[in-house]
């Protein structure tokens, strides 16, 4: 057993180096404790919540807000330990590639320190790694990658991807991948705190996070007005076509970004599979919420079969961290599949900032790549102020839609306990990363008993300039290969691009 004592003054020794703590020092235990602590309470808060609604006794809420301080004090203290962050490899590739290291050091006859000087790394982090204590960050793979000596490839340190036999999949046997950091509970914590606050910004993903909200999200989606408008009319057979062309027979891999439940992205490649002569293609559904995840993956089962040419996977996390995600950005230099990744039903309009996305979480892609996006188009000349967009955007000339309401309302009404009115309307914003884009900005009104009023800008919805959206995708290496309208007119509101990396 190692002498704890020792252990802790080695790590005095080498604070100056804060990724070479050794993973059962002080600071880690504690950090481990917090990790816990913080869903238990989390938990905690839940349940009383519950409680209180079924309770008359005002208590309850009482002491409900003392356990929203104590969350609030936990979640500071998580913030200096970074918790959110968590190893590049999974267990198994960590243990493989600590091994192969070792090895392939010493056959190139060199020390720890050499090493270490090639790569720019410490000696404690070369020791760590060899050891099996801390697994490596992605800049530190990366690094030992670089040093030619070593003979490193991304095959040795990820492992060669496996295929699951048709045979073996069947309706119960999910096929899922949770990465570490992915944390919904200190997510829901974090959207409470928000909805408790003085008002603010949410972001997108926070809306259908939970079970109510992906209710409602898929009751909005199954609006009979929205799908007769907008789902039931996608070009899916033409931009089917094209990609075969683009492609021939090479195998497919569907990367489907915030898929919600689902029926774009299979009714997209139900498309592919009439198309292509011999199909071999991979649907990837990569979303932040579970329930709607779990829906999308049930409904890719139900529509394929089991002795589908089409082996669905489930991926559970945020795609603004997509560059993370080696089971998505991983290419074997041989018999890759070409990748075509699909941001449908609004995705790319609710991005913060698209030129960030497509700069960072999208840097991984290769020449070939496609991308498949809808969008929706301004309905004001470029030239127009904001009351001409106004006077030419039909959303400003009606209520409302209920459905939209109700979904972007579940999460304040289940979340904020004093609650008497909630109220949306659009806010035009013309200052967006995109030229000649504008968003309109679903902003709730929130009225409490109190009397207390608040603003939480809820959800965006961009409206873009076909031309200067492709100028722009350009500048980041993705080139328009074709442009659909959605809906019998050339200038249907809405349209769909398909883009590809060059």
């Amino acid at each position: 057993m190692r002498n704890p004592v020792l252990t802790t003054i080695d790590l005095v020794t080498e604070a100056a180096q804060p990724d070479d703590i050794a993973e059962h020092s002080p600071p880690t235990l504690m950090a481990q404790h917090l990790r816990t602590a913080r869903q238990h309470i989390a938990l905690a808060i839940e349940s009383m919540r519950l409680l209180a609604t079924l309770s008359d006794d005002a208590e309850w809420n009482a002491q409900t807000d003392h356990l929203q301080q104590i969350s609030s004090f936990v979640e500071d203290r998580c913030a200096l330990f970074d918790l959110g962050q968590r190893s590049f490899l999974l267990p198994d590739q960590f243990q493989r590639f600590s091994t192969l290291l070792r090895q392939r050091r010493e056959s190139a006859h060199l020390s720890r320190i050499e090493l270490c000087k090639r790569a720019g790394l410490s000696e404690r982090t070369i020791k760590n790694i060899e050891n099996a204590l801390v697994s490596p960050s992605r800049d530190t793979v990366v690094r030992l990658l670089e040093v030619a000596e070593l003979g490193l490839s991304w095959t040795d340190v990820l492992g060669e991807p496996t295929k699951q036999p048709a045979e073996s999949a069947t309706d119960s046997n999910y096929n899922c991948y949770i990465p570490p950091g992915y944390e919904p509970l200190r997510m829901v914590q974090q959207l409470v705190r928000i909805l408790n606050g003085p008002g603010g910004h949410i972001e997108q993903t926070y809306t259908y996070l939970e079970h109510r909200s992906a209710i409602a999200y898929m009751a909005l989606g199954h609006d009979p007005a929205y799908v007769a408008r907008y789902r039931a009319i996608y070009p899916f057979a033409e931009l089917a076509r094209r990609i075969a062309e683009e492609c021939g027979q090479t195998p497919l891999k569907v990367i489907a970004l915030g898929p919600g439940d689902g029926n774009l992205e299979v009714r997209f490649v139900q498309q592919l599979l009439g198309e292509i002569t011999r199909p071999d293609i991979e649907l990837v559904l990569f979303d932040i919420s579970q329930p709607l995840l779990n829906a999308a993956y049930q409904h890719a089962l139900d529509t394929f079969g089991e002795q589908s040419p089409v082996h669905t996977l489930m991926m559970q996390g945020n795609f603004h961290d997509l560059a993370m995600y080696p089971q998505v950005t991983y290419a074997p230099a041989k018999s890759r599949r070409r990748r075509i990744y699909t941001m449908m039903g609004n995705t790319l309009a609710n991005l913060d900032n698209e030129p960030r996305f497509f700069q960072h979480c999208m840097s991984h892609c290769l020449p070939g790549d496609f991308l498949v996006l809808d969008i929706r188009r301004r309905q004001a000349p470029l030239d127009s102020g904001e009351e001409a967009i106004k006077k030419a955007d039909p959303a400003f000339h009606k209520p409302f839609p209920k459905p939209l309401a109700e979904w972007l309302s579940t999460p304040i009404r289940m979340h904020c306990p004093n609650l008497m009115v909630c109220e949306l309307s659009y806010v035009l914003q013309t200052e967006c990363p995109i030229p000649g884009s504008y968003s309109l900005d679903a902003v709730a009104t929130v009225k409490l008993n109190n009397q207390a009023v608040r603003r939480f800008s809820m959800s965006r919805a961009k409206s873009y300039d076909d031309a200067l959206l492709v100028q722009s995708l350009a500048r980041f290496g993705w080139e328009c290969v074709l442009s659909l309208p959605i809906g019998p007119q050339e200038r249907a509101p809405v349209a769909m691009l398909l883009v590809k990396r060059e």
